[in-house]
């Protein structure tokens, strides 16, 4: 990638030469200081003969600076993963699994003519899948980055993207026949004046996206590791993985002329993305004629494997409904790429304060609960364990939460698993009370006559974002809610109370989770080692008493004695 930093602002240029200095002083530190595993990861890049993107440039009229990103980042993966699993995951181990999967890894948009074979679908013989560096593909895809599986001559392998936050010009006609503009999700590489410096959202994007490469297990179902189909506690069948004797590719792509409805263009000629991060878009058919968005399929080819493969998709789960369809189930699979991907941040930077929290907030709270848990269930070896087993061998994982029956409130039952990826999927699918809550955010702000300034202010407080409000930050948001307008007191009182009560609710189904999935709580345990250093430390005194005391009893000549509290020593 490269950056031309005299099209950027003056705040956005210093931010890049801190990042060229952060990531030059760490590569030497890493070389110096670990050379011989350093350059086992300059191999294993160099070994992908250009399919993996290494540095970022910095242009200037008189200077190209490049930055080894990559080796930074695929060397600290390595080295996290080690840090977080207490060893029981080592550096080389690590380093075959993320090589061995990730064949080609993009920091900026895929290459037209390069990535065309990456096809984004429902499955390896989709009909539907689309290429990745096609419009179609950016029209239904808002994602920031994107992991992708495919075969390529008849071999499995997978792809990182890492995009860049820009605007398509002429990307697609209204309905006027007038050009418009795509505007897409990324890293806003040309703007780093505010949020998380660039070296924290590369390392947590590029972590999160390599952390679904390790938790993606080929099966070998003549070993002893995970039924492909089960019947969970709560009467409903699932699938483990999937089995796979076919995969679609791609030869020339040619996309038709795409029309934009003109109500979804704004002011500026950018398209209007509908709730769902779609664009509301239809395409011209050879005879002229408009047709709806989703009838258009690229021209696959379908392919047969020599041999039959079998995918395990982490902790993602298919449902098998009546019709014997499989139907996608269980998002908590994010959840614990998340929640890994942070881990790892703050094993190599302790320090980091810029980790943005607010990605799958729900998922990663509930994925946090079991790794703490599960880990403290295991005994004496069990820290990093869990993370272990996810990040090498996640069926065992999986097995351990299905083989875990959990009693619901009404007396029903269903597998560990489905307990905390049900609560997911309804997270989802704004199906929770707080989704409920937050839908009705606008209502509330027409009630209140809050303005865009009162709007902003309120998001900026994050307070909506707490997992609970102390008494000082819920007056703090009734504050802000009422503003000028006393009168909206009652009213603001009302919608205050009813976002604590969600967060109790919410928090009480957190808490609830280790005990349902019978692990040992790690607060639980917390309380009891406090619980015992109370009882020692007050031991501790009563020995020093039972001392002070003795000496007081008897006289001692021309001594000046000095006890200390909770100290035995005796200073003349």
């Amino acid at each position: 990638m490269e950056i031309y930093l005299n099209k950027l602002d003056n705040i956005t240029q210093n931010k890049y030469e801190e990042f060229k200095e952060n990531v030059e002083k760490l590569l030497e530190n890493y070389q110096k200081e670990d050379s011989e595993r350093y350059n086992l990861v300059k191999e294993k890049i160099e070994q992908t003969k250009g399919e993996w993107d290494t540095t970022i440039d910095l242009v200037s009229e008189n200077s190209r600076q490049s930055i080894n990103i990559s080796q930074l980042l695929a060397y600290e993966y390595c080295l996290a993963s080690e840090k977080i699993t207490e060893g029981k995951v080592s550096f080389k181990d690590m380093l075959e699994k993320l090589f061995d999967g990730v064949k080609k890894f993009r920091i900026g948009n895929p290459v037209p003519g390069k990535d065309d074979e990456c096809l984004y679908g429902k499955s390896f013989n989709d009909k539907t899948a689309m290429p990745v560096t096609s419009k179609l593909y950016r029209m239904v895809m808002p994602a920031g980055a994107q992991h992708l599986d495919y075969f390529k001559d008849g071999k499995f392998t997978e792809a990182v993207f890492i995009f860049e936050k820009e605007t398509i010009k002429e990307f697609a006609k209204d309905e006027k026949g007038n050009q418009v503009d795509l505007e897409i999700e990324g890293i806003d590489f040309s703007d780093l004046s505010k949020g998380q410096s660039l070296l924290t959202n590369l390392r947590q994007t590029a972590f999160h996206e390599w952390n679904h490469t390790a938790e993606k297990e080929r099966i070998i179902e003549t070993d002893d590791t995970i039924a492909y189909e089960y019947q969970s506690a709560d009467g409903k069948k699932y699938r483990n993985y999937e089995k796979i004797d076919k995969y679609v590719t791609i030869g020339k792509i040619q996309e038709p002329e795409y029309i934009v409805k003109s109500t979804q263009v704004d002011s500026k000629g950018k398209i209007i993305k509908n709730s769902n991060g779609e664009v509301d878009a239809f395409f011209k058919d050879s005879n002229g004629n408009i047709k709806s968005r989703d009838k258009f399929v690229f021209t696959l080819t379908s392919n047969n494997l020599d041999t039959e493969y079998c995918f395990s998709s982490g902790l993602t789960t298919r449902e098998v409904l009546s019709n014997g369809e499989p139907k996608m189930h269980n998002q908590i699979t994010e959840g614990f790429v998340e929640r890994t991907a942070r881990a790892m941040i703050k094993a190599i930077d302790p320090q980091v304060i810029d980790i943005d929290e607010g990605k799958y907030t729900e998922y990663v709270e509930m994925a946090d609960r079991v790794i703490e848990s599960r880990d403290v269930n295991l005994g004496e070896n069990g820290r990093g364990q869990t993370y272990a087993d996810f990040l090498m061998q996640s069926s065992k994982l999986k097995r351990d939460l299905e083989t875990r029956t959990v009693v619901l409130d009404d007396g029903s039952k269903v597998d560990g698993l489905h307990y905390i990826s049900d609560y997911a999927d309804r997270v989802k699918n704004g199906q929770t009370r707080k989704s409920q809550f937050f839908k009705k955010m606008p209502v509330i702000a027409r009630k209140l006559n809050l303005s865009e300034a009162q709007i902003e202010t309120v998001k900026e407080s994050n307070l909506w974002q707490k997992r609970e409000l102390t008494d000082d930050e819920q007056n703090d948001l009734k504050s802000l809610l009422v503003g000028v307008t006393p009168s909206n007191k009652a009213y603001v009182d009302n919608v205050v109370a009813e976002f604590v009560d969600i967060l109790g609710e919410e928090t009480e189904f957190f808490n609830g989770i280790a005990e349902k999935l019978g692990y040992t709580d790690k607060t639980i345990e917390e309380q009891k080692i406090t619980k015992a250093d109370v009882v020692r430390v007050a031991r501790k005194d009563e020995v020093v008493m039972e001392k002070e005391n003795a000496i007081q009893g008897r006289k001692i000549n021309d001594r000046d004695i000095h006890l200390k509290q909770g100290n035995t020593q005796i200073f003349e």
